[in-house]
C-alpha cells in the first residue's frame, strides 16, 4: 500500500518539478539588465553576437540535455536535430559559431561568475548568488 501512495504522489509531482522555469542569466557584474525573447533567439541562432550594445559571449547546456532542448523549442521553435542542421549551414557558410557548451549548471554559473560578458541559461532553480536573471521564459 505504501509503495502505491508513493508512486502516486510522485507522479503528481515530478510534471511540476519538470516545469520549472527556464531563465536567461549572466553574472551579477555584467550590463546587461535585460533581455526580450526576441533578442534572447537572434542571439542562439547567431545571427548577432551583441545585446544593448554590448557583446556577449554565449554559453550553452551539453548537447542531448533536456533543459537545452526546452530552451531551443520556447526560444527558436526547434528541436534537437533541426537545430543540429541549422549549426551545421552556418559554419559551412563561415556565418556563425554555436555558442561554446558547457557541462552542466555548476559549470555554468562558474563561466558566468568569471566573465561579465557571457549570457546563458538554467533551469531557475539552479540560480546562486553573484548570478542574475535577465528573461524568465514561459
Amino acid at each position: 500500500m505504501n509503495k502505491i501512495i508513493i508512486v502516486f504522489v510522485v507522479s503528481l509531482f515530478c510534471p511540476l518539478l519538470a516545469n520549472a522555469g527556464t531563465i536567461v542569466v549572466a553574472a551579477d557584474h555584467s550590463d546587461l539588465a535585460s533581455l526580450s525573447k526576441s533578442e534572447v533567439r537572434q542571439l542562439y541562432m547567431g545571427n548577432t553576437n551583441n545585446a544593448g550594445g554590448y557583446k556577449v559571449k554565449l554559453l550553452d547546456m551539453p548537447e542531448g540535455s533536456t533543459l537545452r532542448k526546452s530552451f531551443y523549442s520556447r526560444v527558436a521553435g526547434k528541436n534537437e536535430s533541426q537545430l543540429k542542421s541549422y549549426w551545421a549551414r552556418m559554419i559551412f557558410t563561415g556565418r556563425g559559431t554555436p555558442p561554446r557548451q558547457v557541462g552542466g549548471p555548476m559549470e555554468m554559473v562558474r563561466s558566468l561568475k568569471a566573465d561579465p560578458h557571457a549570457l546563458g541559461y538554467m533551469d531557475e532553480g539552479d540560480l546562486q548568488p553573484g548570478v542574475k536573471v535577465l528573461l524568465r521564459l514561459p
